[in-house]
């Protein structure tokens, strides 16, 4: 008799070991295709949430199907998909700072012409793009935080923008200044008290 599986049984994972079941909700097979649509959204610079989702795939599903290729001992198939979606991610960023270093230091060619002199002979003519100080600036400040990092300026306001209040600041100060006059003054009596006896001792 021929053992039937249930119909509400969860799928298993085309590329993980056999007898590894997954929850019931959302399709969980991790196929080639899929694999292979995953990792090239990957490598267009697609985060995890926009790679599954371009994929109708659940994000968590997705990071499930990572974990479980993490081990050394994980299944071929899921530790090779990890390797691959890793390495696309990668390639994306590389990408990116290679687009940012280009435009820092310009020189990209954008327009080439070709000319013909009245001799006859040719001339080719390229439009390049300028150095980009400001990208200049902020990949040192990435790459060099301590040395590169920019400071910025606070301003502080009080209550709508207006002046802040420190009157407290300035009951302080005039508390300083009476007790600085004070101790003149006591020291000015002090210095005449002595004048008025060395006179009488005379």
């Amino acid at each position: 008799m021929t053992e039937h599986q249930p119909a509400d049984a969860a799928p298993t994972s085309d590329l993980a070991a056999q007898g590894t079941t997954k929850p019931v909700g959302r399709p969980t097979k991790l196929t080639p295709e899929i694999a292979d649509a995953l990792c090239e959204a990957r490598q267009k610079g697609h985060s995890i949430a926009g790679a599954a989702a371009l994929c109708g795939v659940g994000k968590s599903t997705l990071k499930r199907w990572l974990a479980e290729g993490e081990p050394d001992d994980a299944p071929e198939g899921l530790r090779d998909f990890r390797d691959r979606f890793t390495r696309a991610g990668a390639h994306a960023i590389g990408s990116l700072i290679n687009a940012a270093f280009e435009d820092a230091l310009g020189g990209v060619v954008i327009k080439t012409v070709e000319r013909t002199l009245p001799d006859g002979s040719s001339v080719r003519e390229e439009q390049v793009t300028p150095p980009n100080g400001r990208t200049a600036l902020e990949i040192a400040a990435r790459l060099a935080p301590d040395d590169w990092r920019p400071v910025k300026a606070v301003e502080l306001t009080g209550a709508d923008g207006g002046p802040v209040e420190i009157a407290h600041q300035a009951g302080i100060v005039e508390g300083v200044v009476a007790r600085v006059a004070a101790v003149k003054a006591r020291k000015a009596a002090e210095a005449a008290e002595a004048a008025v006896s060395g006179d009488d001792g005379e």
